[in-house]
């Protein structure tokens, strides 16, 4: 048996001008009595039921339930007390919405330490008893404003406390379901429920037994009737523990949540998604785009090493032309190919015999027999592998000096006066352009014009391999003077290529950490602004017996359930669009498959974050000043 008694207990709300809503009053309520509690607006009515139900705190006097004081009481203690002796009705009904009749109706229990099918069970038999049985599994936006209140009903019963608080329970009915609702309370409290009502309506007040006004935060009694006898056994208690919740329900609850806000929800999950996803893409996208620039710089770099030596010496020009001396530099690490070229005193070069106007022309002796394709460009109507004793290949420029016709008619030249046929011409010699304007046979062939005046090599290399291989190239090619070789191998691009590499790294994370910012934002914003508009329903969790521990552990888990989804969608997006823009481009994709589950923490974490300030807005809601909002 639940007994209150208030003893000299008065309320002043703080402000440039004090206002004190509750006078000095002194009350005692006992357990089974019907209380209608009236006066005008502003009296000080609401003010009274806050503190009879432990929304709020008196300012002074002394507050006692069966004996016990409770002025003082921590927030944890007073989250106890209320859940085990108060059940809630109010005008507004703080339903929430998307959820089922059925599932409103249990949330009474949520807080109690209950399973999830005993609260179900209780919350059944108390809309039974309410006569809304056949409506249990209906979304709470398809009842009336009459049946909306009768679930608020429910849920108090379903509650099984022994108070029942009331304030204007049918300010938002027509009369029929006024009458109904009265009736509902009317039986709980023959059943042995203490019932207080606020109310403005007479007609409302007239079903107590005990009527009070308040004016000016006085409280007097008018007048009491004798109580309607308590024919009905009072339901027995729900069992639990008070103001507790278990991991399980409070998961279940968050999920139903999401559900039943699925806009809301949507847009949140959206706005992780979109920025897990573009991180995903723009990391993968960099790593695709370095390797990507790697391979256009090793398509680019040096790969060319060139050698000199002048070859004076009978001796050192029968070592440089030698077929030991290339095979020794095709052995080198790294080498692909090598031509061997002697460079001979100029020739006269004509197009016809005997013809005057001929051209000088560089002469080229090739100790390869021929000039490779990897080093050289030769256009000719058949493959080159070797060039016969009295083949030559002519420079581009000195073709066109010549005027020398189509090479598929094997066009002759004479080279001093001796017919040479001409096998090709060549267009691209690299940075040695002067080759465009030589004369090129076999060396064995040049020999017979003059002695080399120098020789040199022309070496190509796998990427980055440039500096080793020019490094032991003069040893190989003429180990008695390696010191006479002149060696051009320039250094390869890398500083360009990391420049390069950064630069793009660093905008791709710019552009990531923008959208994680732009979404810390918009997840802030949306949680914020959800918490405003949830301010009934925190504030009727915190009337149930929610302390604001759980309200915290409400809104975070809502955020990092959101947080996972958003991730798991945004890795998952930000793979295809990794897929899609290099197979789009004809890159090889690289995914680092790591950001699967780096993509889903950091949808979480995003979320968490952005939910620091919602879960602290919402822990600090007052249920005396949400529930009357």
């Amino acid at each position: 048996m639940v007994e209150l008694r208030l003893s000299g207990v008065g309320k002043t709300y703080a402000g440039e001008v004090p206002l004190r809503a509750l006078r000095d009053v002194t009350l005692t309520i006992r357990q089974g009595e019907f209380i209608s509690i009236q006066g005008p607006s502003g009296a000080g009515k609401s003010t009274l039921l806050n503190q009879l139900a432990l929304l709020d705190t008196p300012t002074s006097g002394d507050y006692l339930i069966d004996g016990v004081g409770v002025r003082t009481l921590g927030e944890r203690r007073r989250a106890v007390v209320r859940s085990e002796n108060f059940a809630f009705i109010f005008q507004s009904f703080h339903l929430l919405p998307g959820r089922s009749v059925v599932e409103n109706v249990a949330l009474g229990l949520l807080y109690r330490g209950l399973g999830h099918r005993r609260r179900l069970r209780a919350a059944e038999r108390a809309l039974d008893f309410v006569g809304l049985g056949r409506k249990s599994s209906q979304r709470v936006e398809k009842l009336s404003g009459g049946e909306r209140q009768r679930a608020a009903i429910a849920r108090a019963i379903a509650s099984g406390a022994p108070v029942i608080v009331a304030d204007e329970p049918t300010g938002n009915l027509d009369s029929r379901n006024s009458d109904q609702v009265m009736e509902l309370l009317s039986q709980l409290n023959r059943r042995g429920s203490t019932v207080i009502v606020v109310t403005h309506d007479d007609r409302v007040a007239s079903y107590a037994s005990r009527h009070l006004r308040v004016e000016d935060g006085v409280v007097e009694e008018l007048d009491r009737t004798a109580p309607a006898p308590h024919r009905e056994l009072r339901p027995e208690p729900m069992r639990g523990r008070p103001s507790r919740l278990r991991v399980r329900d409070a998961l279940g609850d968050v999920w139903q949540g999401l559900r039943a806000r699925r806009a809301r929800s949507a847009a949140l999950i959206a706005c992780v998604a979109l920025a897990v996803a573009l991180a995903t893409a723009t990391t993968g996208l960099s790593t695709t785009a370095r390797f990507q620039v790697s391979d256009v710089f090793d398509s680019q770099r040096n790969q060319l090493v060139a050698l000199a030596a002048s070859t004076t010496s009978a001796n050192l020009a029968e070592q440089a032309l030698s077929a030991q001396s290339s095979e020794r530099l095709r052995g080198l690490a790294g080498v692909r190919d090598v031509a061997v070229l002697a460079t001979h005193p100029s020739v006269d070069v004509t197009a016809r015999p005997s013809a005057p106007g001929g051209a000088s022309l560089q002469l080229v002796g090739s100790a390869s027999q021929t000039l490779p394709e990897s080093l050289f460009t030769v256009s000719s109507p058949r493959p080159l592998t070797s060039l016969s004793d009295d083949e030559v290949i002519l420079g581009s420029r000195a073709a066109q000096t010549l005027q020398l016709g189509p090479v598929i008619a094997s066009p002759v030249v004479w080279v001093d006066g001796r017919p040479r046929t001409v096998v090709g011409i060549l267009t691209d010699a690299g940075l040695d352009v002067g080759l465009l304007d030589s004369v090129i046979m076999v060396e064995a062939r040049a020999a017979d014009y003059s002695q080399p005046q120098y020789a040199s090599v022309k070496i190509r290399v796998s990427p980055g391999a440039a500096q080793q291989v020019a490094a032991q190239a003069p040893v190989a090619w003429l180990p008695s003077a390696p010191q006479s070789v002149t060696v051009d191998a320039p250094p390869d691009p890398m500083t360009l290529r990391a420049e390069v590499e950064a630069s793009i790294q660093a905008v791709l994370y710019t552009l990531t950490a923008v959208a994680a910012i732009a979404a810390l934002t918009l997840v802030t914003t949306i949680m914020v602004s959800s918490v405003m508009e949830r301010t009934g329903e925190i504030g009727l969790r915190r009337a149930i017996g929610a302390r604001r521990v759980h309200i915290r552990v409400l809104i975070a888990s809502e955020a990092g359930l959101t947080g996972l989804l958003g991730g798991a969608t945004g890795a998952y997006l930000g793979i295809l669009a990794i897929l899609a823009i290099t197979i789009g481009r004809g890159w090889q994709p690289v995914v680092d498959w790591a950001a699967v589950p780096a993509g889903i923490a950091g949808g979480v974490a995003v979320s968490l974050l952005g939910a620091v300030f919602a879960t602290h807005r919402a822990s600090r809601i007052e249920p005396s000043e949400a529930l009357h909002q």
